[in-house]
């Protein structure tokens, strides 16, 4: 492949990871109020589209209907643990390749490696700083969207 080529493919890439951070979908998961409010504001004013979900079962229930790109999981729910809820997601066919963001209060280093043996592609211990998560998230979505491309041009 030429040089040329390759630059062209380069930013036709680029263009369309503007484009698709701009318009990734987000599912917060948390049964706190105060998570939903915090991180739905910012994730919209950066342009995100936000859903949000209670537990586990309001979570199902949306990621069915909406397809989210990313999900913010937080571990400690009622009834139904984040850690379950990520392995579900990471079983299904239709669900295992959601980006999963854990964002717990537990943050010890095996709290951490079990997030992240179950599933999770991030662990991101409460509290947190917001414009910290959100590049998280940024990187997360863009490394993702890179790896989809590499693998298409391939």
């Amino acid at each position: 492949m030429d040089l040329e080529c390759e630059n062209k493919q380069k930013e036709d890439a680029q263009n369309t990871l503007n484009q698709q951070s701009e318009k990734a979908h987000i599912l917060v998961v948390d049964d706190e109020p105060e998570i939903h409010t915090m991180l739905g504001k910012m994730l919209k004013r950066e342009g995100f589209s936000v859903a949000h979900a209670y537990n586990a079962m309001e979570a199902y229930a949306l990621i069915d209907q909406q397809k989210p790109h990313l999900i913010v999981l937080d571990i400690m729910m009622p009834q139904i643990s984040g850690i379950e809820v990520c392995n579900k997601l990471k079983a299904g066919s239709l669900t295992k390749d959601i980006l999963i963001l854990i964002v717990s209060a537990r943050d010890s280093q095996a709290d951490r490696i079990e997030g992240l043996e179950h599933g999770a592609d991030e662990y991101v211990s409460k509290p947190f700083h917001l414009r910290a998560l959100l590049r998280k998230i940024e990187h997360m979505l863009q490394k993702h969207l890179e790896s989809h491309f590499e693998n298409e041009i391939r």
